[in-house]
């Protein structure tokens, strides 16, 4: 009789993080119609080494074939089509309803539409699922874990991988899921390997492998081993390997004859069905030969690989609807992300540049007369901005020093006299400036506001002048003359210069926050991984993540630009479609930048963090808040290497200059934004793989 084909075969398997083994020298076997069941305590490898078998981690030592091709093989379904598998965790969605799980995962495995609704109904009908419709956050725990299993069946895998499947299972289901694996089996063509705590349960199963401490003790039938062992439950047969030698192995060859060495049972199979588990040292050495030289026929030529690396658009279309399907189901946190950055843009626009109000300044006037030049350089303040408090000369002191002021405004007694023979009659003497001059205290503590009061001071007096001098002013006034500005008014809003870079800040670290977050969550929650046993590709993930938050990204432009220019007049002399390039590019940046802090990160915590303190350093370097020539040269050299310096100085000289493509800084900003999102997409990536 030949022999059975295996499904599994892993031999000399060795598995480490760091210097800690957690496989060591394992060999397993599943035959094609078997059901195997890998008993073990937790943290005994059982995980680890389903995870090897998908091809999610890669072994240190030994080789793995599943269905006759090492896992993740160019052109090989494992991870993909041929393999179901349903973690420990519950990996799922919790957003979307139980036909919309089915449908997201049946797309990624090529099934049609028929296919999926024929599944899903048998599925719910067969796991005592409620109505398709229900969302699964809303189910119980127990109804979660059987949407799970559903998962890991829907397209009827030629390997079928449970992670302790019936934990929190009640009983007739149990007893229903172990005879449908049974009747799955039944054909020869389907293979199961399940993991259970339940040891007593895996009696059905056809094999049983039993595992301690990164070792396989023994595999055999189940029944086969309470009979060699003389104990009536198989919980009695692991206790007992447990005990009897230091690291026992069992292995079995059956032919009703016995042959014992010294960590060894051995039994020879008539039929030539072989059972071994772990062989000797000369044995396994030659074996590990065999299997080299087996895996080093199995080459991929450049086409197999071509297909194995190019993103599925499938794929990645199925990623992309299961977003938007989860957005659906959460419209309070979708008005958030569109209202929040409208909300940052506005409180910059409407705190940030304009001029102080009604600052309260002292003004000791000490001259007598009501119609004195003093009254009338006063009546030339700007009301608006300066809050006149006429107080004595010791008032305003004690005032000024206890922050009640902002500066102090002196006149001298003999004020309007001095002036009068100073500019009327052209009298120099220093005695005659010093008691015509106006005198000015002021607190410099806050710069923005001293200066604020000293250039309404100049406007106060240039207004004066003129009323006083009429078309000889221009004796009063500075031998210096600004023309027409270059760019710009001749009255500058800080406004418009901190705009652009604030545009472009909220679109990038926005969406650096909701990409790490999401990405951090789904992989926190195993989502990734199970998403990667069925074929996706890190790439594809991430190309999936970019599209769907696109659209997201659409409106949060459109509303800020709406808002900047229609409601807080920004000026803007440039192209419309270089501004929305250049910040959709930053949002994109943004996005890969997020991917690569979520792919180094396991937490929302430690993701946050990180992109939080990236946040201000990028903020003050970038010049967006301060012009980036007031950066000291060290920091500088730093300043011109984050990817929102150039892009900042790209849009704001498109604002306010008009420049186009064609400029040197517009086109260099476009140039480094897709530079540094393709360094991020690409670090992401080979974070993801290393990783993986």
């Amino acid at each position: 009789m030949a022999s059975v084909p295996a499904s599994v075969e892993c031999r000399e398997v060795c598995r480490s993080y760091g210097k800690q083994a957690v496989l060591q020298h394992l060999n397993l076997t599943l035959k094609e119609g078997q059901v195997y069941g890998l008993l073990g305590p937790s943290g005994c490898g059982k995980t680890t080494l389903l995870k090897c078998i998908l091809g999610k981690l890669k072994i240190s030592h030994g080789s793995i074939r599943v269905l006759e091709k090492p896992p993740a093989f160019p052109g090989h379904e494992v991870p993909g089509r041929m393999v179901g598998y349903m973690p420990q965790d519950l990996a799922l969605y919790h957003e979307i309803s139980i036909s919309e799980t089915f449908y997201f995962f049946g797309r990624i495995h090529g099934m049609s539409t028929s296919e999926i609704k024929q599944r899903t109904s048998f599925l719910i009908a067969f796991l005592n699922l409620p109505e398709s419709s229900r969302i699964v956050k809303k189910l119980s725990g127990g109804q979660q874990r059987r949407v799970s299993l559903g998962v890991a069946l829907l397209q009827g895998p030629q390997l079928l991988i449970l992670d302790e499947p019936t934990v929190g299972v009640d009983p007739v289901l149990r007893a229903r899921i172990w005879q449908h694996l049974m009747n799955v089996v039944e054909d020869g063509k389907v293979s199961v390997i399940i993991t259970t705590h339940y040891i007593e349960e895996a009696r059905q199963a056809h094999m049983v492998g039993l595992m301690r401490n990164g070792k396989l003790l023994a595999e055999a039938p189940p029944d086969l081993l309470m009979t060699e062992m003389q104990v009536p439950t198989l919980e009695m047969v692991f206790l007992n390997l447990c005990k009897t030698t230091e690291e026992p192995v069992v292995r079995l060859e059956v032919d009703g004859k016995i042959t014992r060495t010294k960590k060894t049972y051995s039994i020879q199979d008539s039929d030539d069905d072989l059972l071994i588990l772990q062989h000797e040292n000369s044995d396994g050495e030659e074996e590990q030969k065999d299997e080299k030289c087996h895996e080093h026929e199995l080459k991929a030529d450049w086409k197999m690989w071509g297909r194995y690396l190019m993103p599925k658009f499938r794929n990645i279309i199925a990623l992309m609807i299961k977003t938007f399907m989860r957005m659906k189901r959460m419209p309070g946190f979708l008005c958030f992300q569109f209202l929040l950055p409208v909300i940052q843009i506005a409180l910059i626009c409407l705190c940030i540049g304009g001029d102080p109000k009604h600052l309260p300044v002292a003004v000791v006037n000490n001259e007598t007369g009501n119609f004195s030049l003093s009254h009338r350089f006063l009546q030339h303040l700007d009301n608006k901005s300066i809050h006149q408090v006429h107080l004595n000369q010791a008032a305003a002191l004690t005032g000024a020093r206890n922050g009640l002021y902002w500066a102090i405004i002196g006149f001298g007694v003999n004020y309007t006299q001095s002036l009068f023979l100073r500019m009327v009659e052209q009298k120099v003497d220093p005695s005659l400036v010093e008691s015509s001059s106006v005198h000015v205290w002021l607190d410099m503590t806050n710069q923005q506001i001293a200066f604020t009061v000293e250039q309404k001071l100049q406007e106060a007096f240039q207004g004066f002048a003129k009323d006083m001098l009429g078309n000889k002013s221009y004796l009063a006034s500075l031998p210096v003359k600004f023309e027409e500005p270059i760019y710009g008014s001749r009255t500058p809003d800080f406004t418009d210069f901190i705009a652009p870079g604030a545009i472009l800040s909220i679109t990038f670290f926005w969406a650096v926050g909701l990409t790490a977050l999401s990405f951090v969550t789904e992989k926190k929650c195993g989502l990734l991984d199970r998403c990667w046993v069925t074929g996706v590709s890190s790439l594809e993930i991430m190309l999936a993540h970019l599209l769907s938050h696109l659209f997201t990204m659409a409106v949060q432009i459109i509303a800020m630009l709406l808002f900047v220019f229609l409601v807080f007049k920004v000026p803007n002399h440039g192209s419309l479609v270089l501004i929305v390039l250049l910040t959709f590019l930053q949002g994109i940046t943004g996005i890969s930048f997020g991917l690569a802090i979520s792919a180094a990160i396991d937490d929302e915590q430690s993701a946050n963090q990180a992109a939080m303190g990236i946040f201000y350093p990028n903020l003050i370097l970038s010049g967006i808040v301060w012009p980036m020539e007031c950066i000291p040269y060290p920091l500088r050299y730093l300043s011109i290497s984050l990817p929102q310096t150039y892009a900042s100085e790209a849009l704001r000289s498109i604002f306010s200059k008009g420049w186009g493509i064609t400029s040197l800084i517009v086109w260099r900003g476009f140039v480094i934004t897709i530079a540094w999102n393709a360094f991020f997409l690409i670090l992401a990536t080979v974070i993801l793989k290393i990783r993986q």
